[in-house]
C-alpha cells in the first residue's frame, strides 16, 4: 500500500491510520476492520466491505493493517478479553435479578 501512515489523537492516545486506503476487488475503499481471534486479537486488517453482504457477492478482500503482535502482548490481551466477557456475564445476570425483583415488588403491591 503506498502512502504510508499517519499518527492521529484519539481518546486512548495516539494511533497510527493509513494516508491510502487500499481498493478492494468490488472497486470500492476497503474498510479497516479489527479482529478478536485467538490469534490476532485486537489487529487491524483491510476487507472487502461486502464481506457480511447478504446481498452483494463479496470479492475476500483482505490485507493485514497491523503488524503480527508479541506473543506476550497476544497472551495478556486475551486474559483481558475474558475478564470482561466474564463481567459483562455477571453483570446480564444481576440485571435479570433486580429486573425480576422489581417485577416482583409491583405484583405484591398491586395485590
Amino acid at each position: 500500500m503506498e502512502g504510508g501512515m499517519r499518527r492521529v489523537a484519539t481518546r486512548m492516545g495516539e494511533m497510527e491510520e493509513p494516508i491510502a486506503i487500499p481498493i478492494c476487488g468490488c472497486g470500492v475503499p476497503a474498510h479497516l476492520r479489527t479482529s478478536w481471534s485467538n490469534d490476532n486479537p485486537g489487529r487491524r486488517f483491510f476487507g472487502c466491505k461486502n464481506h457480511d453482504s447478504l446481498v452483494y457477492q463479496p470479492c475476500r478482500f483482505f490485507s493485514w493493517f497491523d503488524p503480527p503482535m508479541p506473543p506476550r502482548a497476544k497472551v495478556v490481551l486475551l486474559g483481558l478479553l475474558k475478564r470482561i466477557r466474564a463481567n459483562e456475564v455477571q453483570r446480564k445476570k444481576e440485571r435479570i435479578f433486580w429486573i425480576f425483583i422489581i417485577i416482583l415488588c409491583v405484583l405484591l403491591i398491586l395485590y
